[in-house]
């Protein structure tokens, strides 16, 4: 009795996948096809997040120089502004000339 249950078993799943095959064989091609599709995706989105990165880091780099310019334009500013303030302006009296 198990065996014929088990040979009828084994009938039904060959005769489940004969019948199966060619649409199976058509889903493979087709997740093939999408497997490759989305690969090459992945690709050109990891391309574009290198390019990106390089970016980002190009950036990072201009503005760390800008700043460094600024912070050092501050500071001659500042002492030109404490160089004017211990200097200041003397007028000398004025020498009339007599005619």
């Amino acid at each position: 009795m198990k065996k014929i249950g088990l040979l009828s078993m084994v009938l039904v799943a060959l005769l489940f996948a004969s019948g199966c095959g060619s649409a199976m064989k058509q889903e493979n091609a087709q997740l093939k096809g999408q497997v490759s599709s989305l690969t090459e995706e992945n690709n050109n989105l990891k391309n574009q997040v290198a390019t990106l990165q390089k970016e980002s880091d190009d950036l990072k780099s201009q503005v760390a120089n800008v700043t460094a310019e600024r912070d050092a334009a501050q500071k001659e500013l500042e002492a030109l502004k404490a160089k004017s303030v211990k200097k200041p302006v003397v007028k000398k009296p004025s020498v009339k000339k007599k005619r």
